[in-house]
């Protein structure tokens, strides 16, 4: 059975990338933003892991990290952050709670999938590190 990768993303085209360098190895949810991505988990939906853009509409990763991290369902999915965002890299480091992994964009398909595999504790192959 797949691993669910939960992609929240607000970029069409982003979008469409990742799901598909994600999709032959993952189950990938895409919200379009971070209240959809709380609507899809209060539907009882767990993923595997949360990659998430950190600025968006409606309810940016900032909000929607805070959510997730206070609750006691959700804290401990794994969280990838993908941002072109300037100084999110101080952001991150002055929140109270902690990411998994922080890619900033452009980023290298590779890198995203070793670092998945990382926090699987797999390689992008299958066999257990």
């Amino acid at each position: 059975m797949k691993k669910k990768i939960l992609l929240i993303e607000d970029e069409p085209t982003i979008q469409r990338l990742l799901c598909f360098i994600l999709s032959k190895d993952f189950d990938v949810k895409v919200a379009a933003n971070g209240f959809e991505a709380f609507v899809w988990l209060e539907q009882h939906q767990l993923p595997d892991l949360i990659i998430m853009d950190w600025v968006m509409p409606y309810m940016d990763g900032k909000s929607f990290l805070k959510c997730i991290k206070i609750s006691g369902l959700y804290c401990d999915i794994p969280v990838i952050v993908l941002s072109a965002s300037k100084n999110i890299k101080e952001e991150l480091d002055r929140l109270p709670y902690s990411i998994n992994k922080y890619i900033p964009k452009p980023f290298d398909p590779l890198v995203l999938k070793e670092t998945i595999g990382n926090i699987f504790n797999t390689s992008t192959y299958g066999f257990v590190n």
